[in-house]
């Protein structure tokens, strides 16, 4: 699933702290290649996390001047007097720039895309979170003061008129009204001391909050109609420069509808086991139709993710050497028409309680839907999901990967990582968990085929969409008649593709040569070799584009793990 909207960070402190351990030993090229890691500054969260700036287009413009910089400074540097790791981290910097350059000045969200102003919403963590009283205060009053001037600016530099971007904007905005209605009052009514001096604040981006709504719903859509799509020639650029995959737009649109028949025939194989009467797409129907209890939604998810992390440890499938956990919660109320599902929040640090824990965001069911909504959301929330999606998204997918991630001794892999290994990860853990016996009867194996399907069609709509080989309309109909999604459920899925080029395509294509790689380690270690082993390994190097991955797993053909 997709996991809210995915940023790449570089983390100035990490890098720097890394670096003064390094200067000292090294010379020439190597410590101008050190130095400019140090400099790289954070980029911005898109729309969904607090960021220091004003969001100007003053601010955009420094970014990208400051990215172009960067990139000349990086691609100045001598490559052939850094060796391994740093030979790697630098492929991998420029990968990350490059992305950032895409991003900064051919896609240029901020002038087509209202969400992305309205970074307030992440003060709901903020008042949840385990910080003194003090060190929110400072931190709320600052973002008040903020949104103020970003939503101002919002709506100064939003010159593109998209509907659907509208539309789930002015959705996001009239929802995250509980934050000032409801949530910051209670804050305020809880610590006496700091109201009066948050009130005033608290008001002034209230109200601006309410322009920004008015301009949404009767100002933006005067505004010259634009397009989500990226373009062919653009798109091609960033899986060149950013993906450094070996795929065109073309080659990887063919390669994605391959891949959707053959899981199609997979279906039809395992439908004729289950039941010869009836088409995958029927058996599918059925199984959709068994789910739990609606109130218990969150508990059950939680039951599936502590069955996952069993699982895991019974079959030995990669080292846990660190105190750790998962919760299931319930995803904020402004954030689920951005997804039919949820999200999941791997865990950056350790907590007050020194565990690392990593939250998954599960939209509940709402007594007060009419009817139609109820069903629709039961069926979309069967057993077969549930347990196809912990594996994906808790143990060993995402949370042990986070874990592995945040542990990286190298600062620029501790701090980045890009969908098309992160995701890929995930993905290939539904294949793992099939492979290792822990789906327990043939209908959720074919619910697990059927989700396979789903990231199949992610590659062929991703590509689709922003290449303009394929209408929006269109996608939304390979979701329902194709993969099986309801029709609400089919258009959250294309609006997060069409907000993220490029991040879709990650899950199937990330996952296929994940497991290429597993064979190839497998024939090199021979009887050497352990699933354990593999991951482990793997996992150690990083999240980065796959021939990074590739060339980091193999550096050492000769070598076998010590046992």
């Amino acid at each position: 699933m997709k996991l809210s909207f995915t940023s790449t960070i570089f983390g100035t402190a990490a890098l720097m702290f890394a670096c003064s351990c390094t200067l000292e030993k090294e010379s020439g090229q190597n410590e101008k290649f050190h130095q400019l890691l140090s400099e790289l500054t954070p980029s911005r969260m898109r729309g969904l996390g607090l960021t220091d700036d004003d969001m100007s287009k003053a601010s955009f413009d420094s970014s990208l001047q400051k990215t172009m910089q960067q990139i000349s400074s990086l691609e100045a540097i001598d490559t052939s007097q850094l060796q391994g790791d740093d030979k790697v981290d630098w492929k991998f910097a420029r990968s990350i720039l490059m992305g950032k350059k895409i991003e900064q000045q051919h896609i240029q969200s901020w002038r087509k895309d209202p969400r992305i102003y309205m970074t307030f919403t992440g003060l709901s963590a903020v008042m949840e979170g385990p910080e003194s009283t003090a060190a929110k205060t400072e931190v709320i009053e600052k973002q008040l003061l903020r949104t103020v001037q970003q939503l101002k600016n919002g709506m100064g530099q939003l010159d593109t008129y998209v509907p659907r971007f509208q539309e789930l904007s002015l959705f996001m905005a009239e929802n995250s009204r509980v934050l000032f209605d409801t949530e910051l009052p209670n804050f305020l009514a809880a610590h006496h001391d700091v109201a009066e001096r948050l009130q005033k604040t608290t008001e002034a981006a209230r109200q601006m909050l309410d322009t920004y709504i008015h301009f949404l719903m009767f100002e933006l859509p005067k505004r010259p109609m634009g397009k989500f799509a990226i373009g062919y020639n653009r798109y091609n650029e960033m899986l060149r420069e950013q993906y450094m995959l070996t795929y065109s737009a073309d080659s990887l649109y063919r390669f994605g509808w391959a891949q959707f028949r053959a899981t199609v025939t997979d279906l039809e194989n395992m439908a004729r086991k289950i039941n010869p009467n009836k088409t995958w797409q029927q058996l599918a129907v059925e199984i959709k139709g068994e789910y739990p209890e609606p109130h218990r939604m969150i508990e059950v998810h939680q039951e599936a993710v502590d069955k996952c992390r069993e699982h895991v440890i019974k079959h030995h499938l990669i080292p846990i050497p660190w105190k750790e956990r998962v919760k299931v919660v319930p995803r904020a109320p402004y954030l689920r028409k951005t997804s039919y599902y949820g999200h999941f929040s791997f865990a950056k640090a350790k907590d007050a309680d020194s565990i690392y824990t990593s939250e998954m965001h599960i939209n509940p069911f709402e007594d007060d839907w009419d009817h139609k909504r109820k069903e629709e959301y039961l069926h979309e929330h069967d057993w077969g999901v549930i347990m196809v999606t912990a594996p994906h998204e808790t143990y060993a997918g995402h949370h042990i990967q986070g874990l592995y991630q945040v542990n990286n001794p190298r600062p620029l892999r501790r701090e980045n990582s890009i969908s098309i290994f992160s995701e890929g990860w995930g993905l290939y853990n539904e294949q793992l968990f099939r492979e290792t016996g822990f789906f327990s009867n043939d209908k959720i194996l074919l619910r697990q085929l059927q989700l396979r399907l789903w990231r199949n069609a992610r590659v062929i709509y991703d590509v689709g969409l922003h290449t303009e080989k394929m209408t929006y309309d269109e996608a939304v109909k390979l979701m329902t008649e194709g993969v099986g999604f309801l029709h609400w459920a089919s258009q959250l899925e294309i609006d997060a593709s069409c907000a993220s080029p490029g991040y879709f395509i990650g899950y199937f294509t990330g996952m296929m040569e994940i497991l290429k790689m597993r064979e190839e380690y497998k024939r090199q270690q021979g009887d050497m070799f352990t699933l354990s082993d593999f991951h482990e390994k793997l996992l150690k190097i990083g999240a980065m584009p796959i021939p990074l991955m590739r060339e980091s797993m193999f550096k050492d053909t000769s070598a076998r793990p010590a046992h």
